[in-house]
């Protein structure tokens, strides 16, 4: 039988673990451009300069 410590550490790794893949897993996707309204950021500079 392992002793508290071993536990511990085991217990702690998995919930790292787990919270890191859940991490990738949630921002991981790509931003759906459709839902994307009006210019992105970096044409700001091209359209201010039009004016």
């Amino acid at each position: 039988m392992p002793d508290k410590i071993t536990i511990i550490n085991v217990f702690w790794m998995a919930m790292i673990t787990g919270m890191l893949t859940a991490t990738v897993a949630l921002y991981d996707q790509k931003t759906d451009t459709s839902k994307v309204y009006g210019p992105y950021a970096s044409a700001r500079t091209a359209i201010i300069t039009q004016y």
